[in-house]
């Protein structure tokens, strides 16, 4: 395999389903490959089922070598010197990276399962990597999440993120203990609670009322026991806790998904996750709106795209 393990296994043209070497193969390249030292930054550890062929361990090693390698990189991408403006950038871009490793997983399952292509050791190998990148996200997540500028998430939400599945078990991974591993990082600030305002960004806000009452006219989006006006209050509130003001939704939910979706970059917290944590929005069918809900039913081309993208034209 050439390249970076979690790009190259998952490779539709030269991926893991194409490798027909045999054991003998494998024996030999087990004896040729060498185990990278354990990352001296790590926050947590895996405890995965032992493999048992010699297919299986040459890709545990191979997978486990190329974890630790990132791991202790990640250290050298945030400097102690480095401001926080540059430091936020660093996060993002190691986010993207950590992001496109499991949604492409996540396709190779998918893909593979429709075909039939996943046998007993080629589901273990792509289940340790799927666990392995998983373990990047949150090393992230744990050691700089102080940079995100979106919400942070628990090891079950991302795994019902990316791959659907609601049943994973956590106790894979295990936390290390502090005394036992301490991580190098900027200097910790107290946490801060979790923020309470979407945060839109103008201060001039009639132009957010204006795209509320025109998405209203056009689209539908509020039954009649909410207001255009009660929902541009909230969007707007400083905090969205207060009051009991409920927001019922009208149009389906991938279009409310796909206005979140638009809506997200004029607003510093307007995302799945603060519209589940406000309680205040609530379905068609009477349900307090999930960020789950809007994950899954997110989609390119939603009823009436075009005019909703005509809308949001006026933010611009």
């Amino acid at each position: 395999m050439k390249g970076n393990v979690f790009a190259s296994l998952v490779s539709i043209t030269n991926g893991l389903h194409r490798d027909d070497r045999s054991d003998r193969e494998f024996n030999f390249q087990n004896s040729e490959l060498k185990e990278t030292p354990k990352a001296d930054n790590a926050v947590f550890k895996v405890n995965f089922k032992r493999p048992l062929n010699s297919r299986k361990e040459y890709y545990f090693k191979l997978i486990s070598n190329d974890t630790e390698t990132e791991l202790a990189a990640l250290k050298s991408e945030f400097p102690i010197d480095a401001g926080e403006p540059e430091s936020k950038y660093r996060y993002t871009r190691q986010f993207n990276k950590y992001d496109k490793y499991l949604k492409d997983i996540a396709a190779y399952i998918k893909k593979q399962s429709i075909s039939n292509d996943l046998g007993n050791d080629t589901d273990y190998i792509i289940n340790y990597l799927k666990v392995s990148a998983i373990r990047l996200y949150i090393e992230l997540q744990e050691q700089y999440g102080q940079f995100s500028e979106t919400a942070l998430f628990s090891i079950q939400e991302i795994t019902e993120k990316y791959f659907n599945d609601t049943y994973f078990d956590t106790s894979v991974f295990v936390k290390l203990e502090a005394d036992k591993k301490e991580v190098v990082k900027k200097p910790s600030k107290p946490k801060s609670k979790p923020k309470t305002s979407f945060g839109y960004k103008n201060k001039d806000t009639s132009d957010l009322l204006k795209v509320l009452n025109d998405f209203q006219l056009r689209i539908d989006i509020l039954d009649n026991r909410t207001t255009v006006q009660q929902l541009y209050n909230l969007l707007i509130a400083k905090d969205f806790t207060e009051g009991n003001t409920e927001i019922h939704l009208q149009c389906e939910t991938t279009q409310f998904s796909y206005i979140v979706d638009v809506l997200k970059p004029f607003f510093t917290g307007f995302n799945p996750t603060s519209i589940e944590r406000s309680g205040k929005f609530i379905t068609k069918t009477g349900t307090p709106l999930k960020a789950n809900n809007l994950h899954k039913n997110k989609v390119h081309n939603p009823k009436e795209k075009e005019e909703i993208d005509n809308i949001i034209q006026q933010l611009q």
